[in-house]
């Protein structure tokens, strides 16, 4: 497969000068499946981008230690849980508590979360095990459609998408994995709402700009898929995570990262 993913601070946050708050972990496990953290820090939460990395390395680290064999078998409570009290230890350790407080780490580190293990089915397919916490989401993009896989905001009897947000430490009571199938010609995108708000249904310009970038014959380079996620729409100022995951295809030599050449100043390397 081909994963491409960026984070980028929003245009409030790069003219304020605040933090990024969203973060995003990848790791290729030795048996082939791809691991998908991504997390977006609540801005009521004063050190919400502490919160976003430390939820994504602690479900990174989980999902590695306790991945079995079978995808399906994923205890993905108990992993939302661990990630929880991780938050509540480190609002510990931040704050100079006695004790871990999970009261504390919603008020200063509450942030999203959503996990995919990612698996290869065939030679051109690929299978997807995903679960949230909060608002972050994923969409299937086939047939020029983008699929809900995750819901990202509530949406009310309105029409209107709710701005409250509930996220880790409070972890859900239940919690069932969507599973989705990604065919050759499909891509498979994990984002935070600062790609999910924008991009809506996918009817509009957000929509049309991902089409054309993400549906060509090779996956577009690192530089092209970070250029095409730092799109100008405006009242869209929130920070931006978007993962993009492709079954396996050919890949442009123009789109290759080539390694570093020795540096022209004598003794840098």
């Amino acid at each position: 497969m081909t994963v491409r993913g960026v984070s980028q601070r929003g245009h409030l946050h790069r003219y304020n000068g605040a933090p990024r708050q969203d973060d995003f972990a990848l790791h290729h496990l030795p048996d082939g499946r791809v691991v998908v953290v991504v997390a977006d820090g609540v801005s009521a939460a004063r050190q919400s981008h502490i919160g976003a990395s430390t939820a994504t390395r602690q479900a990174a680290e989980w999902l590695y230690s306790h991945l079995g064999d079978d995808t399906a078998d994923t205890d993905w409570l108990t992993m939302l849980k661990t990630t929880a009290w991780a938050l509540s230890e480190r609002a510990q350790t931040l704050l100079g508590l006695d004790a871990p407080d999970p009261v504390r780490a919603e008020q200063e580190l509450a942030t999203t979360l959503a996990c995919a293990v990612i698996e290869p089915t065939g030679p051109h397919s690929l299978r997807a095990c995903l679960v949230s916490a909060g608002d972050s989401a994923a969409w299937l993009l086939s047939a020029g459609r983008f699929v809900e896989v995750l819901a990202g905001k509530t949406v009310t009897a309105s029409g209107i998408a709710s701005s409250a947000v509930i996220g880790l430490p409070r972890v859900p009571t239940e919690v069932t994995p969507a599973v989705v199938d990604v065919a050759y010609d499909d891509v498979l995108l994990i984002g935070t709402d600062g790609i999910g708000d924008p991009l809506g249904a996918g009817q509009g310009g957000v929509g049309d700009l991902f089409r054309e970038v993400l549906t060509k014959p090779s996956p577009p380079s690192l530089i092209e898929f970070a250029h095409a996620v730092d799109f100008s729409r405006e009242t869209f100022d929130d920070d931006r995570t978007l993962v993009a995951v492709w079954p396996k295809r050919q890949i442009a030599q123009d789109t290759v990262v080539q390694p570093r050449r020795g540096s022209a100043v004598k003794g840098l390397q």
